[in-house]
């Protein structure tokens, strides 16, 4: 989804539909093996490489690879919801965001051309395949993207024909056999950046009527705690979501790039740049005085309000605890330590900032340290642990996965034992527990600057899928109720900014395979889906996948 701006034919596709609906191929080695899994870390190989031995002899060449630029290697399809291993991972709903927007904004300058050509949204051949192609991967349920009216509002042209499209989906998936396809999640946007206004409200109206009322498409839509999921996109923000609710759903708000704005108040994420877990959040702790309300505090601990610079040209003012000294003072050692607390929620999240120029991974050494601890309450035992980030300008996010401590008492601790001039000082947000309810798993992102970065340094591109597969990584050791996978078919700038720098995974034509600089991708991306997913519901402890270097 374009996230920036508001953006303003049907062909026939029988014989594409026809031949890529043929999954009985006889499925090729794909994956790793055991001794990928047994390596302690997120594993994968890189294909398209020619190894020697010692000697300068070369290695003997692995059997044909597989070819992805037709569906005859896609295999069996993915484990389902239900197969899945441990409750946790039978409990992940996985999404796939989806675009109904092809009759709004036609084909301008798609990245790549779909192996269905150049298609309608309204087009039931086109759903039946997308649908067919989606559940292969294992994927649970696709996001309809309403939200690309940030800067305008619901009375234009462009919006109707989305909503169309979306109506189409929910007509021929209604009259399909439910393993044959995914289940619907409404993505809204606000109405030029408000939430409860009037042609916000006609929406809510409209999918009342069209959706909840009926019985046939009522039962497409994606629950969560009990009612309809509706998700609401407010664009990348630094302040806590509107308050706008409604009880016939479960209402959920969309940010976008933790890392960098923060997403306050426990909002879900549409694209992040590192994985987070999302969710509702309970606070351990806020420093919103000079007082530390039950933390106990050495010198030179204090409550400081600084102003920070993520970016997009944002600053942010942030109520932190802080070791830093002030003025010209000279640097002094210190904890600050919570009052025990129980934990209750699978992750404990903060925000840090600030050196440790000691860093390394000898715990429990804390000579001339500067670190985080989560400790046992009773035996002072060393639980979790994590560094500062190292920048004295921005804030970083930091988690703990804790679902094992779940019901333990445990206190958290600053240790400051670091003196040196400058660089000695470490401090953090408010500490908070968080339900991990969502999860993005992204094919490729842009810079931090947003929209158009793609070029940049920080840019992350497809890389044959190594992004992807470090982010869903992350899932795999939380575990979330909801894992976004970021994204089926927009096929529109800024957002898809080159074949390499896209995060659409639809198939694709390719008549160039040439690694970064291929025209399309084939249909190596649902494949590599399909995989990861498998794996996840197989209860893997880590993705072990091989990946092609030939393929962007």
């Amino acid at each position: 989804m374009t996230k920036f701006d508001d953006p303003s034919e049907k062909k026939e596709a029988q014989s594409s539909v026809k031949k890529s609906a043929e999954f009985t191929t006889p499925r090729r080695s794909f994956l790793m093996g055991s001794a990928a899994a047994a390596a302690g870390a997120a594993a994968f190989a890189v294909s398209g490489t020619t190894p020697a031995f010692a000697g300068g002899q070369p290695a003997p060449q692995p059997g044909p690879q597989p070819d992805f630029r037709s569906p005859s290697s896609l295999g069996a399809a993915a484990r389902h919801r239900g197969s899945s291993a441990s409750a946790n991972r039978k409990a992940t709903q996985i999404g796939i965001g989806y675009e109904t927007w092809f009759d709004a904004v036609g084909w301008p300058r798609p990245e790549a051309e779909p192996v269905l050509g150049h298609y309608s949204s309204l087009d039931e051949g086109v759903i039946r395949q997308h649908a067919a192609w989606i559940t292969y991967a294992g994927i649970d349920h696709i996001i309809a993207d309403w939200s690309n009216n940030l800067g305008g509002n619901w009375t234009s042209g462009t919006a109707a024909k989305i909503i169309a499209g979306t109506d189409k989906v929910f007509e021929v998936y209604s009259k399909m056999p439910a393993n044959a396809r995914p289940q619907i999640a409404i993505l809204l946007g606000v109405d030029n950046g408000q939430a409860g206004t009037a042609n916000f409200n006609a929406q809510i109206d409209q999918i009342k009527t069209k959706y909840l009322a009926n019985k046939a498409y009522n039962s497409l839509l994606v629950q969560h705690d009990g009612k309809p999921l509706l998700t609401i996109y407010t664009g990348a923000r630094t302040t806590v979501p509107p308050t706008w609710s409604d009880p016939a759903f479960t209402v959920r708000w969309m940010g976008a790039f933790r890392e960098i704005v923060l997403n306050p108040g426990g909002q879900w994420s549409w694209v992040d740049r590192v994985a987070y877990a999302n969710g509702a959040e309970t606070a351990i702790s806020a420093f919103d005085s000079a007082a530390f309300s039950g933390w106990s505090a050495d010198a030179p601990w204090s409550v400081q309000k600084v102003t920070t610079q993520p970016a997009f040209n944002v600053s942010l003012d942030e109520v932190i605890a802080t070791s830093q000294p002030v003025g010209n003072a000279d640097q002094k050692t210190g904890n600050l330590t919570s009052a025990p607390f129980t934990i209750t929620q699978r992750v404990i999240s903060f925000n840090a900032i600030g050196f440790d120029m000691s860093a390394g991974s000898d715990l429990p050494n804390l000579d001339g340290r500067n670190v985080y601890l989560l400790k046992d309450a009773v035996t002072g035992a060393i639980l979790r642990s994590a560094v500062p980030p190292g920048d004295s300008t921005r804030l970083y996010v930091r988690q703990w996965n804790v679902s094992d401590l779940v019901g333990r008492s445990v206190v958290f601790q600053a240790v400051n034992n670091s003196t040196l001039g400058g660089l000695g000082w470490f401090g953090f947000t408010a500490l908070i527990q968080q339900r991990p309810e969502q999860m993005t798993a992204v094919v490729a992102n842009p810079g931090n600057e947003g929209p158009g970065s793609f070029a940049n340094w920080d840019a992350h591109s497809r890389n044959s899928g190594a992004n992807l597969v470090e982010m869903i990584a992350n899932a795999y050791r939380y575990e979330p109720e909801f894992l976004t996978i970021q994204q089926w078919n927009e096929f529109g700038r800024p957002d898809q900014f080159s074949v390499a720098g896209s995060n659409d995974i639809e198939p694709t034509k390719i008549t160039t395979l040439a690694g970064a600089d291929s025209d399309g991708w084939g249909f190596y991306y649902l494949k590599l889906v399909r995989d990861l997913v498998d794996q996840y519901r197989s209860g893997a402890a880590f993705p072990a996948v091989t990946l092609d270097s030939r393929y962007p």
